[in-house]
């Protein structure tokens, strides 16, 4: 039989509420769960993708630079100026949305290496300008924060406004999980590689959290297969109104965790290409970006299994506890698909303590029935 706690055994638990609520509420303002939230949020990614993923607001190609395209060229890649030139025009005449440039231009001519590189460049460079919005990244110097050098006529080509900064948020983790549209400067704020894109594309941009449950796997098209590809039907099928991104896909090179790898030729685990991760923020951007809870409503949400203590039969409180701790699981998933991100790890550690609170008074409880 279900007996109730004794009256005053119940009035006790008020204190034990307020307690455990301003605990919850000092944890959540001081962001102490914030990795546990993190692996919540991933999870609740990969939960969306086996639901089935939303419909993206643009299809996103990317030409990879793998280890097979670095093999096939003679040059080595700062020497690549006829190849670049060659898939730009390529992928330009194909009459894609928009083309994105994830890869260091030279910072100085090479024409004393062999005459008439720099126009190469820059000829691609003018094509690709002419046939679809066109932005390269910026690189930034890790040691000295600024931004890398482009040479000269190559920068008179694509001129500021075809240029975004390069640079991925990482979270605590290392992880990518959010995008901006810009980044503060001393002059104000200038776009991202991301940013600069969608602008093109869009009047309406929104930064926040990278979509991981939107849109389909992203297709990588090998750098080397669009320089031995000179059929024009099949690179329009591959491109035609399409956002193409060209940037390095090889397994060795600088690979980002990302909760969900969503390259299509790639394993889901697997850390992921800053060019797919770039993808990813442009395809977000270009459509309504799901955001973080605030603050207080995180904090509320963190306190409120605290009042499950008023709870007096302990049969109510373990189905309202194990009901609770399902909600927490269902909200998460469900309003992370509607745009919203609810952090829950404070809530879910409320939600144990408070078990762990009333499992000890039970036990108490026992304890003094048998020693009567």
């Amino acid at each position: 039989m279900d007996v109730p706690p004794p009256p005053a055994r119940l009035a006790s638990r008020g204190p034990a509420v307020v307690a455990l609520a301003v605990a919850a509420l000092i944890v959540s303002a001081m962001g102490w769960l914030e990795r546990v939230d993190h692996l919540i949020l991933d999870s609740a990614w990969r939960a969306i993708r086996e639901i089935g993923p939303s419909p993206a607001a643009v299809e996103v190609v990317v030409v990879g630079i793998d280890e097979a395209t670095v093999r096939a060229i003679p040059e080595p890649p700062g020497l690549w100026h006829d190849s670049l030139a060659r898939v730009l025009a390529r992928i330009a005449a194909a009459k894609p949305r928009a083309i994105g440039l994830d890869i260091p231009l030279p910072d100085r001519s090479f024409d004393h290496l062999r005459p008439g590189l720099d126009r190469t460049l820059m000829l691609g460079l003018a094509a690709a300008r002419q046939g679809a919005p066109l932005v390269a990244s910026l690189g930034v110097d890790p040691a000295s924060r600024g931004v890398r050098r482009i040479h000269a006529p190559l920068l008179a080509v694509l001129q500021e406004e075809r240029l975004g900064i390069g640079l991925i948020a990482r979270d605590a983790d290392g992880s990518a999980r959010r995008f901006s549209i810009a980044l503060p400067t001393e002059d104000g704020a200038f776009p991202t590689f991301a940013g600069r894109l969608c602008r093109a594309l869009s009047k309406r941009c929104t930064d926040g959290l990278i979509d991981f449950g939107r849109g389909p796997p992203v297709r990588v098209v090998a750098f080397q297969s669009i320089l031995g590809m000179n059929d024009l039907a099949a690179l329009e099928a591959i491109f035609r109104d399409r956002v193409v991104l060209v940037g390095e896909t090889s397994t060795y090179g600088n690979r980002i965790p990302v909760p969900i790898n969503l390259a299509e030729t790639e394993s889901r685990s697997a850390p992921s290409s800053p060019i797919v991760v770039h993808a990813l923020a442009l395809r977000t951007a270009l459509g309504e970006a799901p955001q973080e809870a605030s603050r207080p409503l995180a904090m509320l949400l963190g306190s409120l299994p605290a009042l499950l203590l008023l709870l007096r039969r302990p049969a109510a409180f373990a189905a309202s506890a194990v009901s609770c701790a399902i909600a927490l699981g269902v909200v998460t998933v469900v309003t992370l698909r509607q745009g919203l991100a609810v952090p829950v790890a404070t809530a879910g550690v409320t939600l144990a303590l408070a078990s762990l609170l009333v499992a000890f008074e039970a036990a108490r409880v026992r304890s003094g029935n048998g020693t009567r």
